[in-house]
């Protein structure tokens, strides 16, 4: 029974990225002057910005809590393999960057270079929790094309990997650009969110037509 209701976890996936988008879209709407295209979605929350304390604490830091309780749920539910376990703990560790730079806010413009301790715990952590992302995500395909049970969702994901690829190159290219980076990190982390949110669905749907 315990167990059973930790599958509710599995839809921090779903909630987590609805929650973050509504936070970016409210808070950008209250910087007359910000500009989605161009400028990182960080910046909502940079120290000394006005409504950063909303985009951190009503944001990210929620927002990466529930991504990695559904990674904790995929190391729970899904068919246990080497690679579901270690592609679920790294969905966990995506999540739990996400939490830390919002407790470790950037400085305002976010520059990629020094700055304040925040502001390089910041820079030092968004890479790898992306990276981690789509390391886990790959790692996560191959284990659903091993699976009769989650084989259907195997393409999904590996599409989803190879986009957030090219969209993490792209921003690695345009980081210090003034244009276009962040169409780029958007275009990432929607990717990214999408796929914790399909696979969400999937998980707890699947859970608890077995349990009936």
């Amino acid at each position: 029974m315990k167990k059973r209701s930790l599958i509710y976890l599995s839809l921090g996936g779903l909630v987590g990225p609805i929650l973050f988008t509504l936070m970016t879209v409210i808070c950008s709407l209250l910087h007359k002057d910000y500009n989605h295209l161009n400028q990182f979605i960080s910046e909502l929350g940079a120290t000394g910005i006005t409504n950063s304390t909303l985009m951190n604490y009503a944001g990210f830091i929620p927002s990466g809590l529930m991504a990695a309780a559904f990674g904790i749920s995929l190391l729970l539910f899904l068919p246990k393999s080497v690679l579901s376990q270690v592609g679920a703990i790294l969905i966990s560790f995506f999540g739990l960057g996400v939490t830390l730079a919002g407790f470790f806010p950037c400085d305002a413009g976010c520059p990629i270079k020094d700055g304040s301790f925040q502001n390089v715990i910041h820079n030092n952590v968004s890479g790898p929790a992306f990276l981690s992302a789509i390391i886990g995500i790959f790692l996560l395909t191959f284990a659903f094309r091993r699976s009769v049970s989650w084989k259907s969702h195997w393409v999904y994901s590996l599409l989803s990997g190879l986009l957030a690829v090219v969209f993490m190159t792209l921003l690695s290219i345009y980081l210090e650009s003034p244009t276009l980076k962040g169409l780029w990190q958007r275009l990432l982390l929607g990717t990214v969110f999408l796929w914790l949110a399909i696979t969400a669905v999937r998980l707890f749907r699947s859970y608890r037509d077995k349990s009936h």
